[in-house]
């Protein structure tokens, strides 16, 4: 008995090493048919195909690669015969079809391809669980119309399959933006965490006219679903196309619905105020800020809200209207009082006295009152950075140290602890210790912030290239130039303009030209003198083609030009940028800017 079961399972065995001796065989004369498919030698790939189909002419793989080879020598009747010979003997391999329909095609069999593809997609009807295969195969051959309508069989079979992603895409290369949309927008639906995604793919054909083509084709396709289908979605994505249209105010009316519905909008509202107000659409933001005031008891949102319209004031306000901005921050102070969510606001008032009204030694009172409160380490540390900051305002650089000094040990680790030390970095440079910034900027060169590590990077590049060799004249520049940056952070715009004047007219062919006549543009442009800038920036092009900062100044050179509707000059500085300068952190906002001139209806 034992012995006759040993030799049953010894059978067993050494059949199954047999069969899968073969199979091994098989898959490797597979693989090496189509190395040589892809290298381009369809004489050799033809004759592996034809072994393989020889001892298995029903195998699919061996037919369509024999199809293939034929079709690349110029022999398409060979390739029509055999796959229409393997189709009637085996009708259920729907790729002989696919397959026999590219044939006819690039025979420019236009009738005989098309019939083929209906008699393909009448098949797949029958056999619907086929649909994501065959799509995919002919949309590999770029067959795109019969693509789409097999995915779609395909999702109609099977609710699971979700294709809308893919079929959107193939409608945009088809240029039906309707139903790319319309795609786009079901699968949204159906797939909520790849909204993201899919307003990344749309912003692709949106642009900021509302009139352009593929916008009111979004809006009407947004609408039609809306009207059929109502869900909180299309009035969340009108919200998005308005916004990417600057219409701000439609935007707004489109979140206050969402938050009647759902009464669950007031996040979304205040990201909306932030927009506008980075847009500077002031009035739309403190629209909105009021709207969230008057509809939300939750303190926090309050609170953030009448901050940030305390801010749009200080930033759009002349020195005329301080005095009725200060009522209101003492307002605000008393009304919420020692509240947990109140040190945003007693921050700002205390930036407000030192920055705007020139009111040094009451902001710096104010803030150490403020130090004398039990509060949180991050917020003692910001209270102590916003001291150090007034004291550089008036020059007690000492002083200051002391103070971001303090914040960056209560806080070690944090993020508020780089920019303390960079600021630590920037007063040493400002009071002409350059050794001491240098050793600083070392440290946060690594910085886990990128801003931080490439202003410190900035800055160690400016002192370095000016303490070269013990130069006196350069660090005679640079200290001026330092003065400068000082004066700018202290908003006496005009002294510093003077400042950085005085290195262009006595240190010409200084390593630090190019950084002054760009600094000194941006003050121009700030007091509203843009033809000065222009000046600056041209000079900057013509005698500092290499400047670390020639992308910048190609920028704002550029959108100065667009401002003043000097088309071609601007598209060739966005173009510069494009072209010559890849890795610029305006890349992509260049790219929009240059096709926008340019006149691009759709961007693909």
């Amino acid at each position: 008995m034992y012995a006759f079961c040993y030799l049953s399972f010894m059978r067993i065995f050494f059949a199954f090493i047999f069969f899968f001796g073969i199979q091994l065989g098989f898959t490797q004369n597979i693989q090496i048919a189509r190395s040589y498919y892809e290298q381009g030698k369809f004489e050799k790939a033809l004759i592996s195909f034809e072994s393989i189909y020889k001892r298995n002419p029903t195998n699919s793989q061996a037919v369509v690669g024999l199809a293939k080879c034929y079709r690349q020598l110029n022999k398409s009747n060979d390739a029509v015969e055999i796959l229409k010979k393997s189709q009637r003997d085996n009708p259920e391999q729907l790729i002989y079809l696919v397959e026999l329909g590219v044939t006819y095609n690039l025979n420019k069999q236009t009738e005989k391809a098309e019939e083929t593809f209906d008699t393909l997609v009448l098949l797949l009807q029958e056999k619907p669980n086929n649909g994501s295969y065959i799509g995919n195969a002919l949309q590999q051959y770029n067959l795109l119309k019969p693509a789409i309508t097999c995915y779609k069989i395909a999702m109609e079979y099977n609710p699971n399959f979700v294709y809308d992603l893919e079929i959107g895409r193939m409608y945009g290369e088809l240029g039906d933006f309707g139903n790319m949309f319309s795609s786009y927008l079901d699968y949204m639906l159906k797939k909520p965490n790849y909204t993201g995604l899919i307003k990344r793919r749309m912003d692709e054909f949106i642009t900021e006219d509302p009139e352009n083509e593929t916008n009111v084709i979004f809006r009407k396709t947004l609408l039609k679903k809306n009207q059929t289908e109502p869900d909180i979605l299309y009035n969340e994505l009108l919200s998005w196309l308005f916004v990417q249209e600057k219409q701000f105010r439609k935007a707004f009316l489109q979140e206050k619905a969402i938050y009647k519905k759902t009464d669950d909008g007031i996040p979304q509202l205040i990201n909306l105020a932030y927009t506008t107000r980075k847009e500077k659409a002031y009035d739309v933001s403190e629209e909105i800020l009021n709207f969230v005031i008057d509809n939300t008891e939750i303190e926090s949102f309050k609170v953030n809200a009448h901050r940030a319209i305390m801010q749009i004031k200080t930033e759009t306000s002349t020195p005329s209207n301080y005095a009725g901005i200060n009522k209101k921050y003492l307002q605000l102070i008393e009304l919420y009082g020692n509240g947990r969510f109140n040190m945003g606001i007693l921050l700002d008032y205390a930036r407000f006295l030192g920055f705007k009204q020139d009111k040094k030694n009451e902001a710096i009172s104010f803030l150490k009152k403020l130090l004398k409160r039990k509060l949180p380490n991050i917020e003692k540390a910001e209270t102590e950075i916003l001291l150090a900051d007034v004291l550089v305002l008036s020059n007690k650089f000492n002083q200051a140290l002391i103070y971001y000094t303090k914040a960056e040990k209560r806080v070690k680790g944090d993020l508020l602890a780089q920019e303390a030390r960079f600021k630590i970095a920037k007063a040493s440079y400002y009071k002409g210790d350059f050794d001491w910034a240098k050793t600083q900027l070392n440290v946060l060169k690594a910085s886990t912030t990128q801003l931080i590590a490439n202003d410190a990077m900035q800055l160690a590049l400016t002192i370095d290239d000016n303490t070269k060799e013990d130069d006196s004249t350069a660090i005679a520049a640079l200290k001026l130039f330092a003065k400068g940056e000082l004066l700018t952070f202290q908003e006496q715009h005009k002294k510093a303009i003077t400042t950085y004047q005085q290195i262009i007219d006595n240190f010409k062919g200084n390593e630090i030209e190019d950084e002054t006549l760009f600094n000194q543009a941006m003050l121009y442009l700030k007091m509203e003198m843009p033809e000065k800038a222009i000046v600056n920036f041209e000079k900057i092009i013509q005698f500092f083609p290499t400047s670390l900062l020639i992308d910048d100044t190609y920028f704002a050179l550029g959108n100065l030009y667009t401002e003043q509707e000097k088309t071609m000059e601007a598209k060739n500085l966005f173009e510069k940028i494009i072209f010559d300068h890849a890795d610029s952190i305006y890349y992509v906002d260049a790219r929009k800017k240059y096709r926008k001139l340019r006149g691009d209806a759709i961007v693909n």
